[in-house]
């Protein structure tokens, strides 16, 4: 005999059940996960039993969705008494996440909801549960999300001095010079997982091992001709560096002119001392964070998104993927990844 189930869900509104079941916290999420059982097929009399709630409540629950959907399941301001947030306390939440929690004294770098409830119930009085504050949160058009990074400004006369001055020493370089541009990256046996096709609704289990072993790649790309040298070392380090520019000498003959960033394995006393016996190499520092100006930047991640990505496999496999990756690439390929070659 057949029994009656929530309407069914669009893709979206499936998307924020699954949401409000894993990341709201209280009657929220058991709501969510009770239209989530209805739309599996479960009888609410099954859904009763697994949540300890009366059948007349599920019902509540799935008739509030099939007519608001996923917002109707969030309390509703119950009538004949004032809202405990009010218009004054609205703008004291504002204003508390507008700014920065540490000024008020928290010992914390973002403000969660029990936090707020804190706050309000010590500074003004008002006693409230931390999901009243996330209900007004949500009335207030606030969103539990990621915020992005910002990076301090970069000093605009300082970059363009140094690229000036990298453009004046490649014109002075004598025509059978090497022109190099090196970078690092860091290869994780465990990748971060990138977008791939898959299936609608459906997602590709990815293996994640015991522990994330990595190594780092330093690589150098000829501006002129568009060969790639790289070698794999255990991780960004100065004697790392000096190793890779004796690899460099050896591949190398003639003057070279090394572009590469301020990073602190290149500008170590170390570092500096050994260039300073090798007269054959002359480096020239990018601007502090622009990778933009770095054409092994993007040779970095295409070889990322070709050997590294959505797949765990050991640190040995990858390594000579990344080399097999490299080896493949014709010069005019290198080139044009790294945005240097048109035609």
């Amino acid at each position: 005999m057949s029994h009656r189930t929530v309407r069914e869900s669009t893709e979206q509104e499936h998307k924020e059940l699954k949401r409000m079941k894993r990341q709201e916290v209280g009657r929220v999420s058991t709501r969510a996960h009770i239209i989530l059982l209805s739309s599996r097929g479960c009888s609410a009399p099954q859904i009763s039993e697994i949540h300890d709630v009366t059948g007349p409540m599920v019902y509540k629950w799935m008739d509030r969705f099939d007519e608001e959907g996923p917002s109707g399941l969030y309390d509703r301001d119950r009538e004949g008494r004032p809202p405990k947030i009010d218009e004054e306390v609205e703008q004291e939440i504002e204003r508390l996440l507008e700014g920065n929690p540490t000024e008020e004294g928290e010992n914390a770098t973002r403000q969660a909801t029990d936090r707020i409830a804190e706050h309000l119930e010590r500074e003004l009085g008002v006693d409230v549960h931390p999901e009243t504050v996330r209900d007004a949160l949500h009335r207030l058009d606030y969103s539990w999300t990621r915020p992005r990074r910002k990076l301090p400004p970069v000093d605009s006369e300082a970059y363009r001095k140094r690229l000036e001055a990298i453009v004046e020493a490649v014109s002075r370089a004598r025509p059978d010079a090497s022109v190099l541009a090196q970078g690092k990256t860091t290869i994780k046996r465990f990748p971060p997982l990138r977008r791939q096709w898959q299936p609608v609704g459906e997602q590709h289990p990815v293996m994640v091992p015991d522990s994330n072993e990595d190594f780092t790649l330093h690589g150098t790309l000829d501006l002129t001709s568009g060969a790639t040298h790289a070698r794999a070392y255990e991780k960004g380090r100065s004697d790392y560096t000096i190793q890779y520019l004796e690899s460099l000498l050896e591949a190398t003959t003639g003057e070279v002119l090394l572009i590469w960033d301020q990073a602190k394995w290149h500008t170590s006393k170390k570092v500096r001392r050994w260039l300073e016996k090798h007269d054959r190499i002359e480096t020239h520092l990018l601007p502090v964070r622009s990778p933009e100006t770095n054409p092994m930047e993007d040779l970095w991640r295409e070889l990322k998104e070709r050997v590294a990505a959505c797949l765990e496999r050991s640190l040995d496999t990858l390594l000579e993927s990344a080399r097999q990756y490299l080896s493949n690439l014709s010069r005019n390929q290198a080139l044009r990844t790294a945005g240097l070659y048109i035609n």
